[in-house]
């Protein structure tokens, strides 16, 4: 077996209606292991129960994240323990930043009104989405690391999440149609997307008018080894590492169609809100 679907499965847990072709944005089909488009042709394999939506060779890519994607792949066992959040938190953000878990309390309490679905991007292993899933919740995450998406399958499994779903995309290529989600979370990956208001813009598209957007990323803080103007500059020079502060935060979501934006920096940790706009 190569990890793939086969015809008559059903590794979507019957949502595989829920995608769209993140090329023309038309609803898809599933057939012989893969998501195919009746519009432009274009066809996705299903691998492992994942959708695959990401066409290029990654570490070909120009973006120094993308390149490095067999490590994050790789990082993926470890991603929820001692070894790698607390130690990015306090190192990154300073002594007294907030932990993991009341950074989930946050994202949680931002979306805990939420009816409907919610979209995770670059979700990791569901990290947050799976945390804030419930019964009247469904949660789709979407990452460009299989072996993250991988372990969050593996995780939902055994937590028994059966409303949190996994597929392998880009943020500027979001697999869904305009206007479907509620609410969208976006957890330590902001400052990593190659341009934020491309980003910004594409989320906003999938999300309904007046729709709440949480984020947790990095600030331009007092905390950490982020507060010193000369690592942010080697951050984003060597690793793409956009490091942001709260009224550059305002003008992209500004021009990204959000408003009623909300900020909170505690060291150089920044979490935030916003809204869709209503149009």
């Amino acid at each position: 077996m190569d990890g793939r679907s086969q015809s008559g499965d059903t590794p979507l847990h019957g949502i595989a209606d829920s995608y769209a072709c993140p090329v023309c944005k038309r609803p898809l089909r599933e057939s012989d292991g893969s998501l195919r488009c009746g519009t432009c042709a274009e066809s996705f394999p299903i691998v492992d129960g994942i959708p695959d939506f990401v066409r290029e060779e990654l570490a070909q890519s120009r973006d120094p994240v993308l390149r490095r994607m067999r490590f994050i792949d790789r990082m993926a066992g470890i991603y929820e323990t001692s070894l790698w959040y607390p130690l990015v938190l306090n190192v990154y953000g300073g002594l007294h930043s907030p932990s993991l878990s009341q950074l989930i309390r946050t994202i949680a309490r931002a979306v805990e009104p939420v009816r409907g679905r919610v979209l995770d991007v670059a979700c990791g292993p569901g990290t947050y989405g799976r945390r804030v899933a419930s019964q009247p919740r469904e949660v789709f995450g979407i990452d460009v690391s299989m072996g993250m998406l991988r372990k969050g399958v593996a995780y939902s499994a055994s937590e028994r999440r059966p409303n949190v779903h996994f597929a392998r995309a880009r943020v500027e290529a979001l697999p869904f149609a305009s206007r479907f989600f509620e609410a969208a979370i976006c957890c330590g990956s902001l400052h990593l997307f190659a341009d934020t208001t491309v980003a910004l813009r594409e989320i906003g598209r999938v999300m309904k008018p007046a729709a709440t957007l949480a984020v947790f990323t990095f600030g331009a803080g007092d905390g950490g080894i982020l507060k010193h103007p000369r690592v942010r500059r080697w951050g984003a020079a060597r690793h793409g590492l956009h490091v942001f502060d709260v009224s550059e935060m305002g003008r992209f979501l500004a021009a990204s169609g959000f408003e009623g934006f909300e900020a909170e920096l505690s060291g150089s940790i920044f979490t935030f809100t916003a809204r869709r706009i209503r149009s």
